[in-house]
């Protein structure tokens, strides 16, 4: 990352690059074609999501639990990883979503104010007192104000470059983290991390699954065949009367046969409740592993997306701080000159294309409100506590 540029006014010369005091590159996205500002809201909304999925991931026990549903077993200690894991990720979205995000449209904000606002205001003052000061270049008031001007531009400018470096080294941070907690997630090559151990104990083709998955087939074989003998008992026990045409012991015998085959039924159904209650067991579990694989699932995806993203974002920003700081210079640059030699500075200062520059920055302006309106772009289902609305 480039470091701050210098606001040290260089001195002015024949030999000298002229100074600017328009938007410089900035301007670029304001020309048709020329790349965006920042980030259009295509990538905004993808960062917004995935930090939006992240501030939402369990990061306690007790969450993590209640995250599995009711097949989760009593302890958590084998999913501590991934709840520490969780935990980082959390962290780090967080530090974007309340500090880094807001300060990046400040960015633009300072930019928007400045094209729209400052610069035509501060830019024709600067040339009426040059004006003056052309007919009269010993006329001391509009020699301060002209001064006043100047360096009020440039500590601006210098303001505006330092919060580009802090923005910047921001999101580089956030950008690396991002890469790290995906690595953790998946490996470095996409094919390990707790992804791969997780999925190979609790994934589809896990031996859990697996065995859970024989186990549901082995009890509605129990279940169907419980409930066929249930069906045939019950109706046996109630149909038991048609025995009693056996006289003098058909009542006798229509009692025992009812009997035999009631007791029967009801051993028949408690093996059904038993097989049921397995049923569902077996299915909680398997609810809950699926819910486990589910949830890293979501906390990797997009993570590559987010990575590029950022990366596409912080040339930007370097732009933005390189503008601010060079313009500072050359507003400082004619300050000193103008101590030095006003008649020198003057003709600098008329060349300065001042309209041109005016144009320009309400063209930056433009393409900076718009990123401010990208950036808050919203994802529905915001978890308490976040800045998102």
């Amino acid at each position: 990352m480039s470091a701050v540029p210098s606001t040290i006014a260089r001195p002015l010369s024949a030999n000298s690059t002229a100074p600017s005091i328009g938007p410089g590159a900035l301007a670029t996205p304001a020309v048709s074609g020329g790349p965006a500002f920042a980030m259009s809201a295509t990538e905004w909304l993808a960062i917004q999501t995935y930090v939006i999925n992240a501030l939402a991931l369990p990061t306690t026990d007790a969450t993590f639990k209640a995250s599995l549903g009711k097949g989760a077993p009593d302890s958590m200690s084998d999913f501590q990883p991934l709840i520490q894991c969780y935990g980082v990720i959390n962290g780090h979205c967080a530090t974007w979503q309340n500090t880094v995000f807001p300060a990046t449209v400040n960015l633009a904000a300072d930019i928007s104010q400045y094209g729209k606002t400052k610069a035509p205001t501060y830019y024709n003052a600067i040339l009426k007192e040059a004006n003056i000061l052309s007919d009269d270049p010993t006329n001391a008031n509009a020699l301060k104000a002209l001064k006043a001007i100047l360096d009020n531009l440039s500590a601006q400018a210098t303001s505006y470059a330092n919060r580009a470096s802090d923005v910047a080294k921001q999101i580089a941070t956030f950008a690396t983290n991002t890469q790290n907690d995906q690595i953790t997630l998946i490996g470095p090559k996409g094919d390990a991390g707790l992804v791969k151990q997780y999925n190979d104990k609790y994934g589809a083709t896990s031996a859990e699954v697996t065995a859970l998955m024989q186990d549901l087939t082995a009890q509605q074989l129990v279940l169907d065949a419980a409930n066929a003998e249930y069906k045939h008992d019950v109706i046996v026990a109630s149909t038991s009367p048609t025995y009693a045409w056996i006289f003098p012991f058909g009542t006798i015998a229509a009692a025992v046969v009812a009997g035999v085959y009631g007791a029967r039924a009801v051993e028949a159904l408690d093996r059904a409740k038993a097989a049921t209650a397995k049923i569902n067991a077996d299915n909680d579990k398997l609810a809950a592993d699926a819910a486990l694989m589910i949830g890293i699932s979501m906390a990797q995806k997009g993570m590559q997306e987010i990575v590029n993203a950022l990366a596409a974002a912080l040339p930007i920003i370097q732009k933005i701080q390189g503008i601010w700081g060079g313009l500072a210079s050359d507003l400082g640059s004619i300050v000193s000159l103008i101590d030095t030699d006003i008649r020198q500075a003057l003709p600098i200062i008329m060349n300065l294309g001042v309209d041109e520059a005016i144009t320009a920055w309400a063209n930056v302006a433009a393409e900076a409100d718009q990123y401010r309106v990208n950036a808050y772009v919203t994802v529905s289902g915001a978890p308490a506590g976040t800045t998102l609305q």
